[in-house]
């Protein structure tokens, strides 16, 4: 998705940045060192990657579909299987 160039990208010191880097993730960044600009993050985001709406609306159309009583023995069989994999004594 292509930036325009009214909106703004963060200036952040090196510390900031360092501390949590996930945070610019989405907006991206100017990392400052001693006031200069050092380093630009720029967010990888795919032109044709779904937005998180249309991801839940699909998963609520998807699980609308699904039998309840269907969905209800799955997930028992799923609970039996993994309590067959724990072990009583730890090693």
């Amino acid at each position: 998705m292509p930036r325009s160039p009214q909106q703004h990208v963060p200036e952040v010191p090196i510390s900031t940045f360092k501390a949590n880097p996930i945070a610019y993730a989405d907006s991206g960044a100017v990392v400052m060192v001693h006031n200069h600009a050092r380093m630009r993050v720029v967010p990888i985001v795919a032109p044709d990657a779904p937005s998180l709406i249309e991801i839940k609306t699909r998963l609520r159309l998807l699980n609308a579909l699904h039998d309840v009583d269907l969905v209800e023995q799955e997930r028992r069989d799923l609970a039996a299987a993994r309590d067959a994999d724990v072990q009583s004594d730890p090693r």
